[in-house]
């Protein structure tokens, strides 16, 4: 039996293609091995192969864990899992140790390497001190050219420095020169870009090459720190600064389109964290543009009262003595909470009033109450030029745009917002010089990709885009969507380049939205550094959405992977602007892709909209990702905050998992871990724990449970304590076959004592079937008010089945706990409680339902569980 052992995986941990920090002279390691159901021979072998500063190789044998693991296994069959260990302590002389492993079923058998011969992680063996140590700016760059200076700023990060690398740009000329080559670099990531309009991520090890003209540049040092690079693109004094490679070194790009010469600079962040890095270099970037007397443009007062944001909060569930109340409250809807339907894929640039009505009409009849409807390209008046002819849209809407929305919001009261989209310049070819505009508004005449093109002057842009978004709102449009907002740049002639028009037209859109919008506004292709530290870098109005990738492509079978991955790594810098990274729509129908696409608009904490044709709906995942308010809206349930790779150096050919973390609530909330197999390989299956290291958001000392959305797996936990070692902490080890993921939801517990005295943990896990759950509760809290008794109080968001986690659940309800559940202060009916294994599910929906209640001037929903 055992000679018929078949191995389907071995997974090390750390990986072996990964470089890890180690705070601890006692280095642990992990490997787990997967079965096909049949047991592991006795005889069975692991070892680590390890090297201290490239010294001699040293096997160290691994030992069988024997306590059990919680195994959550999205596609297990009868998958068996071993899980072994090891610790030991290098020479104190090292600094850095190189680890391989591997394996053979028995003395006999040949060795098999974990992963291909010669590849090999890194462990960087860190000593804290009291104070830490940087390396200087001149350490971390070698063939730089004479005339940079550094100066270092203050750092708005903990354990960061932050330096400003700056030159003189000469008048009107393009130039480069050398930051230098990365000192002791041991692998990088640089978001480059692509065709212009859009960011994307390359990877690499050892010598830095990109073939894209850079943003921004990240990468690890041998010594374990990370160190950021990050030119600014003044827009006040019109120089644009990128950078590339030349034989390994950095190069910066300086674009001086004004007549005199000037100061351009690049901001340098170094932390041992690597997203603290990025943080220094950017928050000191926004403080050096803030210098000129603050804010770069004006801000415009809205025409009406402004939405306030409602920032959610959650308070951590700790027992209180006192008996208290539930509070009824209300949670701030905000336009990218709406669960939306986009015209683009399902109807293309021949949407119409027609199909539009036609569209929605086949959702409702579906199920599917959308609350944000985007009528995108091909509703405008253009000529065969593709240049735009007036405001008002075109014969496809043959009463008007103001009638057709009128339509739509009368036909289908629950959708609050009708966005439409519309060019930066007009259309794709600018304005035409024929047209109803040209007679209202002075044109300037340029050249855009060798086109004769006409464009609003930089003297009528502002009155335009006043007027323009006037008409839009009196149609009853309440979000805009600005396309193609890197054509300006890409514009020449005379009157354009050396001028401020560039400055002139993101003022405009920026202003004009703000006044008849209040900042309801797509910014589409428009990822550049120009956009990024003039528009969205100031905190002084409501945060837009900010189109985070290049667009969805359903047909093109390689572009659905490419798509998570770019998204999560271009987060790495757009998460810290003053937007909303916006990871495009998705169809619904596309197996096995949709799901994927699914989870990650989910977890990304910006808008989630679908682009579905009539009829070609997957209903089962709709329903995961819309949830129903009591006021008959439909919406995602977003985090609070923007989700980010675990590791800003995962590359897409790495055999692994890519992992990206978020937060939901504030202090004591919810902690969020998406696992994506994304890898090329459409075979491989990856085998991976989920650290204590790894979940976002912990506090110290407190109790969690960790729930699997995909298995319903849970194991409890306690927050890491400051000075342990939380690599040596395995949760869960999860199991996910490619184009497949699952999202983990560390949620916080309360401990109460029943009525015989059983202490018991309890916290609710958020609506079960949502894959963001976790979103719908507000805010909960845990009190005691008498011995043998409490209360947990949940506020939610929306209607569904909410999970609420009982440790021992079977044992405590069958001996001494009994539960009394009321929503809105009424008794549910039992036909709407169940449970399975430690969770207890309360069918919220079908309780409102039946008990025939209604929202009154709240808009949350009020459930109490008594425990005695």
């Amino acid at each position: 039996m055992a000679s018929n052992c078949y191995i389907k995986s071995v997974t090390l941990d750390p990986t072996v293609t990964s470089t890890v920090t180690a705070n601890s002279r006692i280095l642990s390691f992990e490997a787990f091995v997967t079965t096909s159901g049949s047991d592991l021979p006795s005889a069975f072998e692991i070892s680590l192969w390890w090297s201290p500063q490239d010294l001699d190789w040293v096997a160290s044998p691994f030992k069988l864990v024997t306590s059990d693991i919680p195994f959550s296994a999205v596609s297990r069959n009868d998958d068996r899992l071993y899980h072994f260990a090891l610790q030991f302590v290098p020479p104190l002389s090292s600094k850095c140790v190189k680890f391989s492993a591997k394996y053979r079923l028995n003395l006999s058998s040949d060795w098999v390497w974990c992963q291909d011969f010669g590849t090999f992680g890194r462990v960087i063996l860190h000593r804290p001190s009291a104070t830490a140590v940087f390396p200087p700016l001149g350490a971390l760059f070698t063939e730089s050219s004479e005339n940079l200076e550094g100066d270092e700023m203050m750092s708005e990060v903990v354990d960061s420095r932050v330096w400003k690398v700056t030159g003189i740009a000469s008048a009107r000329k393009q130039e480069s020169t050398f930051l230098g080559k990365p000192a002791d670099m041991h692998r990088y990531m640089a978001l480059v870009r692509i065709q212009g309009s859009w960011l994307g991520p390359r990877h690499g090890s050892n010598a830095f090459t990109v073939d894209r003209p850079a943003l921004m540049v990240l990468f690890q040092r041998e010594d374990g720190y990370s160190v950021c690079v990050l030119p600014l693109s003044n827009m006040k004094s019109l120089v644009t600064t990128y950078m590339h490679s030349d034989e390994g070194k950095i190069v910066l790009d300086i674009d001086n389109a004004c007549s005199e010469h000037k100061t351009y600079s690049v901001f340098v962040g170094i932390s041992r964290d690597p997203y603290k890095a990025v943080q220094s270099a950017l928050y000191s970037l926004r403080s050096f543009i803030q210098s000129y007397h603050g804010a770069l443009i004006q801000d415009a007062e809205p025409e009406g009262p402004v939405e306030s944001t409602v920032a959610t909060t959650l308070v951590q569930p700790l027992v209180q003595k006192e008996d208290s109340q539930p509070v009824s409250g209300t949670w701030y809807e905000d336009w990218m909470d709406m669960f939306g339907f986009c015209t683009w894929n399902s109807m293309g640039i021949e949407v119409s009033h027609d199909k539009i009505m036609a569209a929605l009409h086949d959702l409702d009849k579906s199920g599917i109450h959308v609350g944000l409807v985007i009528i995108d390209d091909g509703w405008q008046v253009t000529n065969q030029d593709r240049q735009i002819m007036r405001f008002e849209a075109n014969e496809r809407f043959p009463k008007g745009l103001k009638y057709t929305v009128d339509t739509i919001k009368q036909t289908f009261p629950y959708i609050r917002h009708v966005a439409v989209w519309h060019a930066l310049l007009g259309y794709w070819g600018g304005v035409s010089p024929d047209g109803d505009l040209a007679k209202n508004y002075k044109l300037t005449k340029g050249k855009l990709y060798n086109q004769e093109t006409y464009i609003i002057s930089e003297k009528d842009v502002g009155r335009y885009y006043n007027d323009f978004y006037k008409f839009l709102a009196n149609s009853g449009i309440t979000v805009v969507k600005a396309d193609v907002q890197m054509h300006i740049y890409d514009m020449e002639g005379d009157k354009i380049v050396g001028t401020y028009v560039y400055k002139a037209y993101q003022n405009a859109i920026k202003l004009s939205s703000t006044r008849y919008f209040y900042r309801r506004m797509t910014y589409c292709m428009s990822m550049s550094a120009q956009y990024f530290y003039y528009s969205l870098l100031q905190t002084t109005s409501p945060k837009p959405a900010l189109r985070n990738s290049d667009d969805f492509f359903p047909n093109i079978p390689s572009s659905h992977h490419w798509h998570i991955f770019c998204n999560a790594m271009n987060a790495v810098l757009t998460s810290l602007l003053h937007a909303v990274p916006d990871w495009d729509m998705f169809m619904t129908n596309l197996k096995p892709y949709s799901p994927l696409h699914a989870a990650a608009r989910c977890v990304s904490g910006g808008p989630v909209y679908i682009t579905d044709a009539i009829g070609l709906h997957d209903m089962d995942l709709i329903s995961q990702v819309q949830a129903e308010t009591i006021r008959g809206t439909s919406v995602s349930l977003r985090p609070s905050r923007f989700a980010v790779p675990l590791d800003p150096y995962f590359a897409l050919s790495q055999r692994r998992l890519l992992w990206l973390r978020n937060f939901i609530g504030g202090t004591g909330g919810f902690g969020i871990l998406a696992a994506f197999n994304v890898h090329e390989d459409e075979t491989v299956t990856f085998v991976e724990p989920v650290k204590l290291s790894m979940v976002p958001g912990m506090v110290a000392g407190a109790e969690y449970v960790l729930y699997s959305y995909k298995t319903s797996a849970t194991t409890e936990f306690q927050g890491q304590v400051s000075g342990s070692d939380a690599d040596r902490d395995t949760l869960m080890v999860t199991k996910i076959a490619n184009s497949d993921w699952d999202v983990f939801t560390a949620a916080p517990l309360a401990t109460v004592q029943t009525g015989q005295r059983r202490a018991i943990k309890i916290g609710a896990l958020g609506m079960l079937g949502h894959i963001s759950g976790a979103a719908a509760i507000e805010r909960q809290r845990v009190t005691v008010p008498k011995k043998g008794r409490a209360i947990l109080d949940v506020d939610l968001k929306v209607l569904g089945v909410l999970g609420v986690y009982i440790s021992d659940f079977g044992v405590t309800v069958e001996a001494s706990t009994k539960l009394l559940i009321t929503i809105q202060g009424t008794v549910i009916p039992l036909d709407t409680i169940s449970s399975a294994g430690n969770v207890l599910k309360i069918d919220v929906a079908k309780a409102w339902k039946d008990l025939n209640l209604n929202s009154r001037w709240s808009n949350e929903i009020l459930l109490r569980i008594y425990i005695t």
